[in-house]
């Protein structure tokens, strides 16, 4: 009877462990479109020999020891870091891609058209500096240039403003992964205890949020014993058996008083710093890319607008001036003019000199140019002022309450233009630097615009510094016109001996290659994450051909283990028909 008993459990095995690798099989199937699935397989071994004559041993059955997952952690990790990098390029391209659309290049309304456009018109007014019509074009393409400058300058601080509500939304987003994978690790320590194996789709789901998790910011995992998944960005952790340190965003507070998102720890507000994944990317793009064009555009504004604004103040328009006031402010009126943090000016003033010459009621000229030389290391405001009030007969200086220069004739009925030191001497910046008789108004690109008063008196437009012996005849050589209008090719010191039109050119230049280089890495990562896909899908996937396989298998040999237990029970009605 032993010898039957034994038979009957060999039996009894072969049809319990072909059933459960029948439902093992028949789960793969069932998850084969199942994203982050992981395929199982049954592992199975022959039971312990059992003797069945003296000296002679027999197989006792089969047993299924193990129902294991097909997963290469290693293998995972390598494709988590590889999504962050391809998810990093992917913000980053499409971010530069908004970019070359703001600029707008090679079309008719692109900034460079209306660059040009307006040095040719300066150099029609040096060809007719008597001409008003003149002017008023030099003036409609100075606002076609600026406006195109300030509304570039916007929709970029625009694409820079969206980043950073990115930023804080996708904060959030890992914030919440991070927990899932937190809570994850707790059941599967809780559904593993003492029963390995147990928590299968509860590993899948956390391989799955790692992934989520692993697309924001760039993340190594590190399992321990018990089965939780410890989660760490860069050297920090952030994830712990089941506690979570958590991230969040604090914000920070940039020069021109823009408030931007910093990624930190929850726990600590600690930075966190992450060199993948998407936030990476939205920040590189946030404050590298986009908010380095930024600051390319609002550098080049700045030159254009102090270099024409420096040839332009000292040059004179058809009709000499009563009064002038500056545009710019200073915030401590006895700092060195040199000295841009003591006077919080936007430019520098060099050392040079200025000549004002004045007219008398009748139109004629009062004397020669009076020369006034200013030490901008060592001269104040102040200073200046004095050095006006000391050197030139007929205006009067003055600061007024915001701390800005004034000059106003001495006589209701006299004028006076301002021209330069003449040939061989330096001509000072002072009035450039202040916004005395300048073309442009504003700092940069935010607020670079053309002056109110020569919209509303385009005569006044500078277009030579030669002075006449009457008023009447300020129309002069056109030699202020035709320096604004070399602008066009000569490099200036503003910009590094470059020229405005070449270091604009530049900007898109770099633009573009900028923009090609990220397209390459991202599409470098996306082989890598396909190629990694694969092989992943290679170890991890399911196969309907090959659990189709197993499936015939494993139905054979219940089959097989069927006809044997019906075999052994004939054979068991026989024996008991003998007794």
């Amino acid at each position: 009877m032993s010898l039957i008993n034994g038979a009957i459990q060999i039996g009894k095995s072969a049809l319990t462990t072909s059933q459960s690798a029948l439902s093992v099989t028949g789960n793969n199937m069932a998850n084969a479109a199942t994203p982050g699935y992981t395929r199982q397989v049954a592992h199975m071994a022959p039971t312990q020999t059992s003797e069945v004559a003296p000296g002679k041993y027999a197989g006792t059955g089969v047993a299924l020891y193990d129902i294991r997952r097909q997963v290469d952690d290693a293998l995972n990790g390598r494709i988590r870091m590889a999504v962050s990098d391809s998810a990093s390029f992917m913000t980053q391209q499409q971010a530069m891609s908004r970019v070359e659309a703001s600029f707008n290049e090679l079309t008719d309304e692109d900034l460079s058209s209306r660059l040009n456009a307006f040095f040719s018109a300066w150099s029609s007014l040096q060809r007719e500096p008597q001409d008003v019509a003149s002017r008023n074009v030099v003036l409609q393409t100075g606002d076609s240039l600026t406006n195109f400058v300030r509304e570039l300058r916007s929709s970029l601080v625009s694409i820079k403003s969206d980043l950073d509500d990115q930023v804080r939304y996708h904060v959030n987003e890992a914030d919440s992964l991070a927990s899932q994978v937190a809570t994850l690790n707790a059941e599967i320590v809780s559904t593993e205890a003492g029963r390995a194996g147990a928590s299968s789709a509860l590993r899948d789901q956390r391989d799955v949020v790692l992934k989520q998790l692993g697309e924001l910011v760039s993340i190594s995992t590190r399992e321990v014993e018990g089965g939780s998944m410890n989660v760490f960005i860069g050297n920090e952790p952030l994830i712990q058996y089941s506690a979570c340190r958590g991230l969040s965003y604090k914000e920070t507070v940039e020069s021109d008083g823009t408030k931007t998102a910093e990624v930190v720890f929850s726990d600590n507000t600690t930075t966190a710093t992450s060199s993948g994944g998407k936030i990476h990317g939205l920040i590189t793009s946030r404050d590298d890319l986009v908010g380095g064009i930024v600051s390319d555009v609002d550098e080049w504004a700045t030159a254009l607008i102090f270099e024409v604004n420096q040839l332009h103040s000292l040059g004179h328009g058809l009709n000499g001036m009563s009064s002038a006031t500056a545009t710019y402010s200073v915030a401590d009126r006895t700092a060195a003019l040199a000295d841009m943090t003591g006077t919080e000016l936007p430019w520098q003033v060099n050392n040079g000199s200025f000549a004002i010459q004045i007219y008398d009621e009748e139109g004629n000229a009062a004397g020669g140019p009076q020369l006034v030389t200013i030490d901008g290391v060592h001269d104040s405001l102040e200073d200046m002022r004095d050095k006006i009030n000391g050197n030139v007969s007929g205006v009067t200086a003055s600061i007024d309450g915001s701390n800005r220069l004034k000059l106003d004739s001495s006589d209701s009925s006299k004028t006076f233009v301002l021209t330069g030191p003449g040939s061989g001497s330096p001509g000072s910046s002072a009035f450039a630097a202040l916004g005395i008789n300048t073309f442009f108004e504003g700092k940069n690109g935010s607020d670079i615009t053309v002056k109110t008063d020569l919209r509303d008196n385009p005569s006044m437009v500078s277009a030579a510094s030669d002075v006449s012996a009457r008023v009447q005849d300020l129309s002069g050589n056109g030699n202020i016109a035709g320096a604004i209008a070399d602008l066009a090719s000569s490099g200036i010191r503003s910009l590094h001996g470059i020229s405005l039109p070449d270091h604009f050119t530049g900007i898109v230049s770099g633009i573009a290659t900028k923009t090609r280089n990220i397209q390459d890495n991202y599409e470098a990562a996306a082989v890598v994450v396909s190629t990694l896909e694969m092989e992943r899908q290679s170890i991890s996937g399911v196969s309907m051909d090959e659990e189709s396989i197993n499936m015939i298998t494993y139905q054979r040999a219940f089959q097989g283990a069927s006809r044997y237990i019906n075999l052994i029970d004939q054979m068991l009605d026989e024996v008991m028909s003998l007794i």
